[in-house]
């Protein structure tokens, strides 16, 4: 009896379904372009959330580097559309330069 417990295999190592549903989703943020900030968040969140999964059962789940790859990914995005998109109108208006008065002559 005790043979058929030496002869098993360990447990086979999968990757964290929330380590996979973060990269999808930070892959799905990037063909996005960064535009929705709530699915940014998602992703990182999912990532984090693989991580500890991953740090409490390493026995069971890999995928650590898919975890980091998300939060590097929507980091990028953040920066990014950060970059790019043009100021808000009421931040515009303070930044503006006021008008001379030169050209109401």
């Amino acid at each position: 009896m005790d043979g058929d417990n030496a002869t098993r295999s360990p447990a086979r190592r999968r990757y964290s379904p929330w380590a996979m549903a973060a990269i999808v989703t930070a892959l799905f943020a990037l063909l996005l372009q960064g535009s929705l900030v709530p699915l940014n968040l998602a992703a990182a969140l999912m990532a984090l959330v693989g991580l500890r999964q991953i740090r409490r059962e390493p026995e069971r789940y890999i995928g650590r580097a898919f975890c980091w790859l998300a939060i590097a990914l929507v980091l990028v995005l953040a920066l990014l559309t950060a970059m790019v998109e043009p100021m808000a109108p009421a931040v515009l208006d303070d930044v503006m330069v006021p008008d001379d008065g030169a050209g109401s002559r």
